[in-house]
C-alpha cells in the first residue's frame, strides 16, 4: 500500500478528543482573560476576521498537545513537536464576521507587521483547532475546506488537524447568533 505524504493528508477530525472538563478550563481562563482583537496577515480589519484572542497558560496547554499529539502523530504518520516559544491561544467569534478564505503559511508581510503590532505569528507544519463549546451555542460559525469541500460545525470537545500549507485553504462563515470558542495551535513536524 502506498502511504500519502504528510502535506497531502487531511483534515483530521476526531469526535471527543479532549475532555469536557478541559474544554470548560480552558473557556474560564478566557473568560477570565483580557482578550485582544485578532488580526490577519498582521491587520486588525474587522471585515476580514473578526475575533478575539487570548493565550492559553502552560499548564492548560501542555494538557491539550498531551491529549492530541498522538492523534495527530497516528494519522499523518509523522512525530511532532510543540512549536517553541509559540503560544496556543483561544479565539472568540461573536456575531458577525467570521475569517475569510486563507491558509495558514506564514508570510514575510505578516512577520514584519508582528515586530510592530504585538499580534502572535503562528508557524509550523501542522495546525490543530479543538472545539471548546458547542454547535448549539451559536449558530453560522461553520468551520470549511475548498478542497476537499468540507463544512462542519462540530460539538465541544471535537479536534481539528490539517496541513498548515497553501493546499488547505479554510475559513470560518459568519457567526450569526451566539459565540464560537476554538483553541488552535500548531506543531512541528520533526525531521
Amino acid at each position: 500500500m502506498h502511504a500519502i505524504h504528510w502535506k497531502l493528508r487531511g483534515p483530521l477530525v476526531v469526535e471527543d478528543a479532549l475532555p469536557q472538563q478541559v474544554c470548560d478550563e480552558i473557556l474560564q481562563h478566557f473568560k477570565l482573560s483580557a482578550p485582544r482583537p485578532r488580526s490577519y496577515q498582521g491587520i486588525v480589519d474587522e471585515a476580514l476576521r473578526n475575533c478575539e484572542f487570548a493565550e492559553v497558560p502552560g499548564d492548560l496547554a501542555g494538557t491539550v498537545t498531551q491529549q492530541t499529539a498522538g492523534l495527530v502523530e497516528d494519522y499523518f504518520g509523522v512525530a511532532t513537536q510543540p512549536m517553541d516559544g509559540q503560544p496556543q491561544v483561544v479565539y472568540r467569534y461573536g456575531e458577525g464576521v467570521g475569517f475569510v478564505t486563507h491558509h495558514d503559511e506564514v508570510t514575510e508581510i505578516e512577520l514584519q507587521r508582528a515586530r510592530s503590532n504585538g499580534q502572535p505569528v503562528l508557524g509550523g507544519d501542522i495546525t490543530t483547532i479543538l472545539f471548546l463549546n458547542s454547535a448549539e451555542d451559536y449558530s453560522g460559525g461553520a468551520l470549511y475546506f475548498e478542497d476537499p469541500q468540507l463544512e462542519f460545525r462540530p460539538r465541544k470537545g471535537t479536534f481539528v488537524a490539517f496541513p498548515a500549507t497553501r493546499k488547505f485553504l479554510h475559513g470560518v462563515r459568519p457567526v450569526l447568533i451566539g459565540e464560537r470558542y476554538t483553541l488552535l495551535a500548531r506543531l512541528a513536524v520533526a525531521v
